[in-house]
């Protein structure tokens, strides 16, 4: 018998998608069974999903005292519209959290 053979699976998002949640991980199992022997064979594979970064950039310069337009970029990887987003700026000098809805 050939001593290694490669099957591969697509796993699509519209399948994980509705139950990663807040997790940033998906746990994948494969098992499998030998019909000659009756022995099971198992495989555990944690997949840590990547997420997208956030670019910031300062539209004019910072001066002590004057606002500071900033630029944040976010490219969104899925395959449908975000809804309930926000941003919130945080920083030295900042008395509270700075919400943005998007």
């Amino acid at each position: 018998p050939p001593p290694e053979e490669t099957v591969t699976m697509t796993v699509a998002y519209a399948e994980y998608g509705p139950h990663v949640g807040d997790q940033d991980a998906l746990k994948l199992t494969v098992a499998g069974a030998v019909e000659e022997t009756g022995q099971v064979v198992a495989k555990e594979l944690r997949v840590r999903l990547h997420t997208p970064e956030l670019t910031l950039t300062l539209l004019a310069p910072a001066v002590v005292g004057q606002e500071t337009p900033v630029q944040v970029v976010f490219q969104n990887p899925l395959p449908e519209a975000l809804s309930g987003a926000t941003l919130r700026m945080e920083g030295a000098g900042i008395s509270c959290p700075k919400p943005f809805q998007m």
